[in-house]
Order: structure tokens, then C-alpha cells, then sequence
């Protein structure tokens, strides 16, 4: 009975350091990259990827979304979430990034979820 009670507490243990808080720099920073860097950096040339201050490239771009379309705690709320989930509409367009032209993956189920994890964890510098 012993080992049965440590197996499933070791196994607890490693589950919930496996479900750990999401890192900005190691779990979401390359995916960012990956997926949004291409058009979103300020050296791209992609004019309208970069309007406004669309950066997505570094842990500062991110970061300085923060209380726009990163509304920490709330991911439900965040613009982000919504344009990643291709969620996003213009009166009949949809706003999908990355858009299909671009070579860049679009962001799976599980990176979504990460994204979502962070932000409701409050988007930390970290």
C-alpha cells in the first residue's frame, strides 16, 4: 500500500510540476517569434505588419501590449487571444494571423492555451 500512496503522490508531484506557470521567455517568446516575427518586427518592411507599433518580435513588444490587447488576468478579454484564435472580425473579413500567405504556423490548441495561461496568470515579465 506504501508504494502505491508514493507512486501517486510522485506522480502528483510531477504533474503539477509539469502544469507549472507558463514562461514569457522560455514557453511563448519563441513561439511569438516563429509565428509572428516575420511580419511583426520593426526591421520586416511589411508596412501594415508593423503600423501602430505591431511589434510581436521581442519580450518588449509583448510586454508593451500589456493593458491594450493583453488585458493581464482576463484572456477572454484579450485582443491577442482573439486574433491568434482567428477569432477576429472586420465588418465580412476576418482578421487571420498569421495570415495564410505567410509561410509562419499558425498558432495550435496547445500554444493557444499557454498564451491564455500567462495572460490570466497576469501577463508577468517573466
Amino acid at each position: 500500500m506504501i508504494g502505491k500512496i508514493s507512486a501517486f503522490v510522485f506522480g502528483l508531484a510531477v504533474l503539477s510540476a509539469s502544469a507549472g506557470e507558463v514562461s514569457l521567455d522560455k514557453d511563448l517568446l519563441p513561439l511569438f517569434q516563429r509565428s509572428c516575427g516575420t511580419c511583426h518586427a520593426p526591421d520586416s518592411g511589411i508596412r501594415g505588419a508593423i503600423k501602430g507599433g505591431a511589434f510581436f518580435n521581442e519580450k518588449k513588444d509583448l510586454l508593451g501590449k500589456v493593458g491594450g490587447p493583453i488585458v493581464a488576468g482576463k484572456p477572454e478579454e484579450s485582443g491577442l487571444v482573439k486574433v491568434l484564435a482567428q477569432e477576429v472580425k472586420f465588418g465580412k473579413k476576418e482578421l487571420v494571423m498569421p495570415p495564410p500567405k505567410s509561410d509562419a504556423p499558425a498558432f495550435t490548441a496547445e500554444e493557444l492555451e499557454k498564451v491564455k495561461a500567462w495572460i490570466k496568470a497576469g501577463a508577468k515579465d517573466n
